[in-house]
């Protein structure tokens, strides 16, 4: 729960649900810095040009095709044949550590909930590193601790099956808060990120997708799905809740 601003008495009971992925960062700059590092290590280890492994790659990308599979192609043209090429990209991939950025209206909405003192969560799918190297360089880290992030390869199951939203609800009924507080879903995908809100009669928000998101948002799946709100910038979820919508 957070204390309202200039106001040491009441309280908002409100406590953030947060997805990862095209909500508080665009996962395509995910993408790109892992290019951009494949590209770095061809530079250095094999000396294949600089820039040409990341130009393939997102041509792929581009094209609907794999990645990885138009790079090795390209890899064997030339004469370079790394053993297990596409495994050491896959890898190479989904481990480096990532330079990638809060927005400022990504980083301006994480402050305001933490000045709120307003608890967040996080639940991702994906792997444990690959989302924990994510957080640490989005700095996420600073406003939320480690024991508060659910990564799907951790709990055992996807966010849809609603384990790791079952455990937060776990803490907050063991200290007798879980009937004072209500939950507010922030997402990007109609598919997965807002059907445990919805179950529960919570707030679920969806972050409308300015173009760049990875995954288009199919709005065609049952209501039970579907945001109860729609924002185009995260800051519009903190003037839904001050104006009272989620009450």
């Amino acid at each position: 729960m957070a204390k309202k601003k200039n106001d040491t008495d009441e309280y908002l009971p409100y406590v953030y649900i947060l997805d990862l992925d095209d909500t508080l960062y665009k996962e395509i700059d995910f993408v790109h810095s892992a290019f951009c590092h494949i590209d770095r290590l061809l530079v250095a280890d094999y000396g294949f040009p600089a820039g040409e492994a990341r130009r393939i790659m997102l041509e792929a990308l581009m094209s609907d095709k794999n990645s990885f599979d138009a790079l090795d192609t390209k890899l064997k043209e030339a004469g370079i044949n790394i053993p297990n090429a596409i495994s050491w990209m896959v890898d190479e991939y989904r481990y480096h550590i990532p330079q990638i950025y809060l927005s400022d209206e990504a980083y301006e909405f994480i402050s305001e909930l933490d000045e709120l003192d307003i608890e967040m969560y996080i639940i991702t799918d994906g792997r444990s590193v690959t989302q924990r190297n994510k957080i640490r360089a989005l700095g996420l880290d600073e406003f939320i601790p480690p024991e508060n992030v659910f990564i799907s390869e951790e709990v055992g199951e996807e966010k849809i099956n609603g384990t790791s939203f079952s455990k937060i609800m776990k803490r907050f009924e063991d200290v007798g808060l879980l009937e004072e507080i209500r939950f507010v879903f922030v997402g990007d995908n109609p598919s997965k990120d807002f059907i445990i809100g919805n179950t529960f009669n919570y707030p679920t928000v969806m972050l409308l997708d300015d173009g760049s998101n990875i995954h288009r948002q199919d709005m065609r799946v049952p209501r039970s799905f579907r945001p109860q709100f729609e924002v185009e910038k995260l800051t519009d979820v903190i003037t839904l809740m001050e104006s009272g919508a989620f009450s």
